[in-house]
């Protein structure tokens, strides 16, 4: 798993926010077109357009390398991050971070105070999506 920014909205137009921007899309949706195209059985459609940059290419169990690349990342790009947060139709702005848990299931992350003010100039939210991890037998030092 990485850090994804992901924008999206009902009356986004995400291919002409594409076509204006510095930000390097990893992938996009429309709306109205169908959510699984290669499922034959799943006929539902999406309700939104929206797109998916990467900001980090950290695997889930670096979470600290996604922050440095996230706070790098919102530094270089801050203008264009805050134009998508602002851009018509868009009505979700979030970098979602992905780290991994391990049985019983407890964790604590932290986003440091200058991740939280750089996301918040630009107008993006914070997410967290926590996976469940099996011990692979090693231990952490």
């Amino acid at each position: 798993m990485t850090c994804i920014l992901r924008a999206s909205g009902t009356t986004f137009e995400a291919d002409h926010f594409i076509a204006r921007t510095s930000l390097v899309t990893d992938s996009l949706w429309r709306k109205g077109e169908k959510r699984f195209p290669l499922n034959k059985a799943k006929e539902a459609t999406n309700d939104s357009s929206g797109i998916r940059i990467l900001a980090s290419e950290a695997d889930f169990s670096n979470l600290s390398q996604q922050i440095e690349d996230v706070i790098l990342f919102l530094r270089q790009n801050q203008t264009a991050v805050t134009e998508l947060a602002s851009f018509p139709g868009v009505e979700s702005a979030v970098l979602d971070f992905g780290a991994e848990i391990y049985p019983p299931g407890w964790a604590s992350f932290t986003f440091p105070a200058e991740l939280l003010r750089l996301a918040g100039a630009t107008g993006v939210s914070l997410c967290l999506s926590v996976y469940p991890t099996e011990h692979d037998g090693q231990t952490d030092v």
